[in-house]
């Protein structure tokens, strides 16, 4: 009966008013496929993007939740929906549409338009149907939109890599694929993720993580399986499938609480498991301060030999680090598991009368007071005695083991 009820005040909006629908998200639902039915046109997400703030707030690809209600706000008669949107952007990022200027997020990318990263600089593009690939640094794509293949094939979100690297990813919608073209061969993707890099001579190389792809030149193509390989060389065939280099893991992982005394290191050891397939010939590490590694502070290549991690945090925060391995063949594979740090910070000022006022950054870091008082969470600014000894329990998370941190304040 209430199901009921929801559908009919659905209805009563549509009839109503037409700048004011609300749909309520069926099983399998995407922004998309509701695009595709309001408006003709599944590029038209943005505008379901705008008018629903809770979206922002969620990651994407967006997962709809079956019974969200979502406005559905009227379009213009002359609004031109993009191919695509620029989702992230790290340090330095153009787009060419046609003139070159800074990429901001959110900024609409059409067919034809170019989008390019400088030095230690990424960005991410994500298509209409929620496809993604985030592009390395120096790296030039060429949005080319949807492709709408033969009824048999999958309708595919086209990019076209000049130089670089990218990681497509493929949420496993039936029937579509993210297609990334360069100049030796064509990939798809059909579900999970998958890296594809063109080097300066032009050559090809396809790396699956998860779900399938499939590498076609020269007339002859490979279906390439999670934790396998292949290149095209300009002008030749793929090469038959071949294993990725094995995962990292941390012989030593990094601490889960350091405090950023102007001297602090994120540290930690790492190597590949006994017997890998191929050589090692350098480490990718990656410290982000988020956990999908969108805003990555620091990405980085080390020569195989270093096997030891050593950074200084930018600053107070949560910090996510992981490690790939990449072989003599310049083939990439899997992250390993992914480590966390909490970098605290204390901040000390004196009140009136001599007291000492203590703030911790991040705030929502878990501390607890220990020693001479009663044990107590803290959840804010700590106001104590001159000479009074301050020490805390502290950890990412309230289920994390705690790390204790003296705070003192030394004697003159």
């Amino acid at each position: 009966m209430r199901r009921a009820l929801v559908v009919a005040i659905v209805l009563a909006a549509v009839e109503a008013r037409a700048d004011d629908v609300r749909h309520v998200v069926k099983a399998n639902e995407s922004c998309s496929s509701i695009a595709q039915r309001y408006y003709g046109d599944g590029r038209f997400v943005d505008l379901l993007h705008g008018a629903n703030p809770e979206l922002a707030k969620m990651p994407r690809p967006h997962v709809l939740r079956e019974g969200m209600v979502l406005v559905i706000p009227a379009k213009a008669a002359d609004q031109k929906a993009p191919d695509a949107q620029l989702t992230a952007v790290q340090n330095q990022v153009d787009v060419l549409a046609p003139e070159a200027k800074p990429g901001r997020i959110n900024d609409p990318l059409f067919r034809g338009n170019r989008v390019s990263t400088r030095a230690a600089s990424a960005a991410d593009v994500t298509f209409r149907d929620e496809t993604q690939v985030k592009l390395g640094e120096r790296t030039l794509v060429i949005i080319l939109g949807d492709a709408k293949s033969a009824a048999s094939k999958p309708t595919t979100s086209e990019t076209q890599l000049v130089t670089g690297n990218l990681r497509a990813f493929m949420a496993g919608a039936p029937g579509k694929a993210a297609g990334v073209g360069t100049d030796a061969a064509t990939v798809k993707v059909y579900d999970g993720e998958a890296q594809v890099s063109a080097d300066a001579v032009k050559t090809t190389r396809l790396a699956v993580y998860g779900g399938s792809s499939k590498i076609d030149a020269r007339g002859r193509s490979h279906d390439v399986a999670r934790g396998f390989g292949s290149k095209a060389e300009l002008g030749r065939p793929p090469t038959p499938p071949r294993p990725l280099p094995v995962a990292p893991v941390w012989s030593s992982s990094p601490p889960l609480v350091l405090l950023d005394d102007g001297a602090a290191i994120i540290e930690g050891e790492y190597d590949v498991p006994a017997s890998p397939e191929r050589n090692t010939k350098e480490w990718h590490v990656q410290i982000a301060r988020d956990g999908i590694f969108r805003d990555v502070a620091v990405d980085t290549k080390v020569p195989a030999a270093v096997k030891r991690l050593e950074a200084q945090p930018p600053g107070p925060g949560r910090y996510y680090i992981r490690v790939s391995a990449i072989d003599d063949d310049q083939f990439e594979g899997p992250f390993g598991r992914i480590a966390r740090t909490i970098v605290l910070r204390a901040t000390e000022s004196t009140e009136p009368g001599g007291r000492r006022r203590i703030e911790i950054e991040p705030p929502d870091a878990f501390c607890v007071r220990v020693g001479n008082v009663r044990l107590a969470r803290v959840d804010g600014p700590l106001l104590v005695a001159e000479r009074e000894p301050v020490r805390l329990r502290c950890a990412p998370n309230d289920s994390d083991p705690t790390t204790l941190l003296i705070l003192d304040k030394p004697a003159k």
